[in-house]
């Protein structure tokens, strides 16, 4: 029941002007309800009793979709693991991957190659003898994958996770496999990259220092000795991203990432679009983050200070622990990217200077008369379509 009911109840709206003048007034929520609330958050969470033992012999990971971060999994966990791990690859497009060695290049100019052992769209070929199961997909997409790969699972032998969870992905998680699911979430994508050709190469554009993790019936130890070593960016000659274990979800679903980035910055690029192509002055750069203006930047620095007050009162509603992982963007961002900002004095400045971001190009259809918003693009179908304003409804 806990699993089926929403995050609020519905009398209870999910509205940060709601929820601060119902504590600010006074009006307490009842011991049920904080704890429907709380059990959203920690139900599963890396504190509870683990049952997943960790393992020294060799592993067989399925990663599921062939995007950017799925092409950078392909060719680091073979190298990373010295062999130990064994990659397969769940894909649509099989034909695709002609090549089984893919390759990735790290900001300095290395390159990795990597290994897949086996390639196949049928999940009955691949999912019955994995030990770990990647999902590397948007989040739109989540429910069906989840519900499609259920019936191949033995959720006993096989851990579950997503490369960057959104959202109530932990709630998804539960009740498609069930409560006892191996279930682990990254916080967000160990690396920026990008895919340069479909089934052979890709480029890691910057490493993160360190990341989120949650989990659900996995032990702290797994996840340092078999899921960290999968996504390190060892070559270069740093042990990064390093996994900080969460203590629930609440670093999730109150994550100072592309949910606010992504809208503010977007609009700021077509804030004077009214439904006809933009062009000459009026037309957004091709760089989506390089070069941030300040309009954008001040936006962002709302979104921010308004995810806080939201994290804030769900803390005092809940005492959920995650919430103090949450700390604002400006923050966050100088932990995971350091030296790679070269300019901290704004909020548009840390974005716009970030080496990391600088490469990503901005969405865009473009026509004869100009450019328009892509409205099919990740950055709004994910970002818009399942970040906070989702979350509030």
């Amino acid at each position: 029941q806990v699993l089926r009911a929403p995050v609020f109840p519905p009398a209870v709206p999910f509205a940060p002007l709601a929820l601060e003048a119902k504590l600010a007034s006074g009006t307490h929520f009842t011991m049920n309800r904080v704890g429907v609330i709380t059990k959203h958050v920690t139900a599963g969470s890396a504190g509870q009793t683990p049952n997943l033992e960790c393992s020294a012999g060799e592993l067989t990971i399925t990663i599921i979709g062939s995007g950017n971060s799925g092409h950078v999994c392909a060719a680091l966990i073979e190298g990373n693991t010295k062999g130990r791990v064994k990659t397969q690859l769940l894909t649509s497009n099989p034909s695709a991957w002609t090549n089984c060695c893919p390759r990735v290049t790290f900001p300095n100019g290395d390159v990795q190659v990597g290994r897949i052992h086996k390639i196949s769209s049928d999940p009955a070929e691949l999912l019955p003898h994995s030990d770990i199961v990647l999902w590397t997909g948007p989040v739109t997409s989540t429910m069906e994958v989840f519900e499609s790969i259920r019936p191949y699972l033995n959720t006993r032998r096989t851990a579950v996770g997503t490369i960057f969870a959104q959202g109530l992905s932990h709630l998804l998680a539960a009740r498609t496999f069930g409560p006892d699911v191996r279930f682990f979430a990254l916080r967000n994508i160990p690396w920026l990259c990008r895919m340069v050709k479909k089934g052979e190469e890709s480029v890691i554009v910057g490493a993160k220092t360190s990341i989120g993790v949650m989990t659900m019936n996995i032990e702290p130890a797994w996840v340092k000795s078999e899921l960290e070593p999968l996504f390190v960016v060892q070559k270069t000659g740093k042990w990064e991203p390093v996994m900080d274990i969460m203590p629930d979800f609440c670093p999730v679903v109150f994550n100072p990432a592309n949910q606010i980035i992504h809208p503010a910055r977007y609009w700021g690029l077509f804030r004077k679009w009214t439904g006809a192509p933009l062009s000459g002055d009026d037309e957004p750069s091709e760089w989506l983050y390089r070069g941030m203006d300040e309009v954008s930047g001040q936006v962002l620095s709302v979104l921010d200070e308004e995810l806080q007050s939201l994290k804030d009162a769900y803390y005092e509603a809940t005492g959920a622990e995650g919430c103090r992982e949450v700390i604002p963007l400006a923050e966050r961002l100088k932990i995971q990217y350091g030296d790679q900002i070269e300019d901290d004095s704004t909020m548009a400045k840390m974005v716009g200077t970030n080496k990391a971001y600088s490469l990503a190009k901005t969405p865009m259809i473009r026509t004869a008369r100009g450019v328009m918003p892509d409205p099919n693009h990740r950055v709004v179908t994910d970002d818009i379509g399942w970040g906070l304003c989702a979350l509030g409804a």
